[in-house]
């Protein structure tokens, strides 16, 4: 016995199709190999793939999520039984139905992956006050409008389908709201975190009614014994299957991903399998078993690497046969009155709106956030889907209640990217702040640094640079220690904040890297003075990792940001030329970057010791880059430990320097050479008489001389070079250029790098783009902590 696909439950007649052992003997003896169960299924998730494809393309300008095009795969869409009776015939439906479902399990287990459950613990009175009403004014008005519907359209009435109307409106899909908010380049902003937040908690609860409501319409008489039963299967996962995880992945996985192996990512699957059956079996439905697999799992790492492996396939290939079936069931031709069809969708649209807007007023949001947070919560995911479906599998939702509810879906959901793009375009999302630059913090406020890492290798080289900035508590440093971690898949980009080991909720088993680099980031914290420290982890793919570093730079108001360079090695020996996916991801920050940057070559060589005075170089030619490069190193110079040595590179002529060999340099004028004396003359001023500072001018006239004036200063066991990454164009850098392999170090900077002579560690600076660096037209000032203020 199967569920027609196409007609009303009540106005059908049953089929019956008698199960034979799945053969075929080919396509020759065959009369039609197309009547055999496998190679119809073929056909048709190939039409399925081909057909959500294209759409998704087509509607790629309006970014809209894969459910919505998924849907539209529908005979409504396309023209009803003309082909979809004959590529889906009634026979094929078990078998639809069946790999339908399953996916439908894996991919509820890959969102339980995307979500820290634990984070909802740290949420505010706000986000869950936000969550609650709008959670609870759609499933009023949902289940209202079913009895409305029911009684004007005179439709026999299951008082339960209130049930599935009331829930298919309170959901919020959270992994669909993620991905909104990372195409709209939003997901850092206080919109998007608390949007977020807010589609988190929703979704936790979304499921929580699933699992508690829905078998008490299955099965009135079974109910309780079926919810005690998944809450006695909830908790058992977490005290007794989650630690058992933990030891597994602590016997095998040895901290390495390369150690899982193929059979150890299918035993995973397996618990999927097993857990779906379990809550199948007890009464709930089977998504309850695979997302609570999914958000019990303890090692981040493994789950990231379940995602990568698994979820093109189950999302890209496997679940749009569930979408389809659902839209194969969408028959918009039986809504007869279309009037009542849209007063209902429309009050459906603004009844989560209308919750949000109002607990959001009380805590005096301003009206554009409070409404793009409301449609943003207007955001479906595959719940929502899955509950309709639910109530259409239970013979509780009519042709036209399913169809007008799927309706409500595509639209809501359809229309959340375009409604937000328009509300906030990039022009109107750039944050005011003045300390863009080390030149213009301000006295007695403290400098914000963003330090990016990569992987534990880059954390110690750059604490000890941190360790040289002379924090004090007069001139304190705030630092974001941001870990980039490459998110590969179709997930969406995340955002992590940690907290303090002492207060944390929740630890991942074993010392996975972001572990360490959260520990060793909270131990310099905790031996330093002045320094506050704030660790984070930004999981984004390598083509979007530059706009979530600047977001978060311009949301945190960064001073200067460090970059670790894609090739530690540093050495002549290295590849250059080499395509590392970090050095695209800095060139894209270098172009696109709210504040000044130094990109951190560490050779080992900058360590500060106690009782051991750490000498740092700053190689001045000229321009605003040097300029900045300057700043940083007068804030070096008031630390005790750290020995300042500017060499200042000059040319007697220029004639000889052509157009296209300074193709790299911006600061060619009369104007910017004035603003260089000034600076530099200021500098000497206010260092006069310092016994840990050196000043020295040198004339240099080609690449020979600059190389022998470096090779000099290499005499006096250098730690750190500090250089601006682009110049003054002069007889000193005019023939670098052609040498330079790595144009967003410099000139300069690549021949400290890759020159055999040097092995002190080098920082390259460039500053804030959107500084003019014109620091002559404002009275500078330097106070006791070595650092250069500005005035406006």
């Amino acid at each position: 016995m199967v569920t027609n696909v196409y007609e009303n439950h009540r106005n059908f007649s049953n089929t019956c199709i008698i199960l034979n052992v799945t053969t075929t003997n080919g396509i020759w003896p065959s009369k039609n190999p197309l009547f055999e169960p496998i190679p119809l299924l073929i056909v048709q998730l190939a039409f399925i793939i081909t057909i959500t494809r294209s759409l998704y393309f087509i509607l790629r300008p309006l970014r809209q999520p894969r459910l919505v095009t998924d849907i539209l795969v529908s005979p409504s869409f396309f023209g009803r039984k003309a082909y979809f009776s004959k590529l889906f015939p009634v026979r094929s439906v078990t078998t639809l139905e069946t790999v339908a479902y399953m996916a439908l399990d894996l991919y509820i287990f890959l969102i339980g992956l995307e979500m820290d459950v634990n984070s909802i613990k740290s949420s505010s009175k706000r986000e869950l006050n936000i969550a609650a009403a709008g959670a609870l004014i759609p499933m009023g008005v949902g289940a209202g409008l079913f009895f409305l519907t029911a009684r004007l359209l005179h439709l026999p009435t299951d008082p339960s389908g209130c049930l599935f109307w009331g829930l298919t409106l309170t959901v919020t899909g959270f992994p669909a709201v993620t991905r909104i908010l990372g195409e709209l380049k939003l997901l850092q902003t206080d919109i998007g975190r608390l949007a977020t937040s807010i589609a988190m908690i929703s979704d936790v609860c979304s499921w929580i009614l699933v699992a508690v409501v829905l078998p008490i319409r299955s099965s009135p008489k079974n109910a309780p014994a079926a919810i005690i039963s998944t809450i006695a299967f909830s908790l058992t996962c977490i005290y007794a299957v989650r630690p058992g995880l933990e030891w597994l992945i602590r016997r095998t996985s040895k901290g390495n991903n390369n150690a899982y192996s193929d059979s150890y990512l299918c035993f995973f699957l397996i618990g999927v399998v097993i857990c779906s059956f379990v809550t199948e079996v007890t009464g709930t439905y089977s998504i309850v078993g695979a997302f609570v697999f999914g958000i019990i799992m303890p090692d981040r790492d493994l789950g990231a690497l379940l995602f990568e492996r698994f979820a093109d396939f189950v999302s890209g290939i496997m679940l749009p046969l569930f979408f389809a079936m659902c839209g194969i069931r969408t028959n918009v031709h039986k809504v007869h009155n279309w009037f009542l069809a849209g007063f209902v969708i429309i009050l459906t649209c603004f009844c989560k709106i209308l919750g949000t807007l109002l607990v959001s007023h009380s805590y005096h949001m301003p009206l554009q956030d409070r409404l793009a947070l409301g449609v943003l919560m207007n955001t479906k995911g595959i719940l929502a889907v899955v509950v309709l479906n639910l109530g259409w599998d239970k013979k509780v939702l009519h042709d036209q209640e399913y169809a007008v509810m799927v309706i409500a879906i595509v639209i809501m959901t359809g229309g959340v990217a375009p409604i937000i793009s328009t509300m906030y375009r990039s022009s109107t999302r750039i944050i005011k702040y003045k300390g863009r630059s080390i030149q213009r913090a301000k006295q007695g406020a403290e400098l914000r640094i963003l330090a990016c890492v990569h992987g534990v290798g880059n954390v110690l080289g750059t604490i000890n640079l941190l360790e040289l900035s002379n924090a004090t508590k007069e001139s304190p440093l705030c630092i974001f220690a941001l870990h980039l971690v490459e998110l590969r898949g179709s997930a969406s980009a995340v955002l992590i904040v940690h907290t303090s080991s002492k207060n944390s909720a929740y630890k991942r088993v074993g010392s996975s890297p972001s572990d360490r680099i959260v520990n060793i980031f909270e131990a310099f914290e905790n031996r330093s003075t002045g320094i506050s420290v704030h660790p984070l982890t930004a999981m984004s793919p390598f083509i979007t990792m530059h706009e979530d570093v600047c977001n978060l730079a311009e949301d945190k108001h960064i001073a200067f940001m460090i970059l670790p360079f894609h090739n530690q090695a540093g050495n002549s020996n290295a590849d250059t030329t080499g395509s590392s996916p970090f050095r695209e991801v800095n060139k894209n920050i270098l172009a696109n970057a709210p504040c000044s940057v130094g990109i951190f070559v560490d050779k080992g060589q900058g360590k500060s010791d106690n009782g051991r005075m750490q000498h740092v170089v700053m190689v001045f030619i000229g321009g605003p880059d040097d300029r900045e490069a300057l700043a940083l190193a007068w804030r070096m110079s008031a630390n005790p430990s750290v020995q300042l040595t500017v060499l200042r590179l000059h040319s007697r002529y220029n004639n000889n320097v052509k157009e296209e060999d300074i193709r790299y340099s911006k600061c060619i004028d009369g104007r910017q050479s004035q603003v260089d004396a000034e600076f530099v003359n200021e500098f000497r001023l206010q260092t006069a008489g310092e016994h840990n500072v050196n000043y020295y001018e040198k004339a240099v006239n080609n690449r020979e001389e600059t190389t022998g004036a470096l090779r000099e200063m290499e005499l006096q066991k250098v730690g750190l070079y500090i250089v601006g990454r682009e110049v003054t164009a002069s007889a000193a850098t005019a023939d670098l250029l052609g040498w330079s392999e790595c144009p967003e170090i410099g000139a300069i900077g690549d021949l400290l790098v890759y020159s055999d002579f040097i092995r002190a560690s080098v920082l390259v600076v460039q500053h804030y783009p959107g500084d003019d660096g014109d620091v002559a037209a404002v009275s500078m000032r330097r106070s006791n902590h070595g650092l250069l203020f500005v005035d406006d």
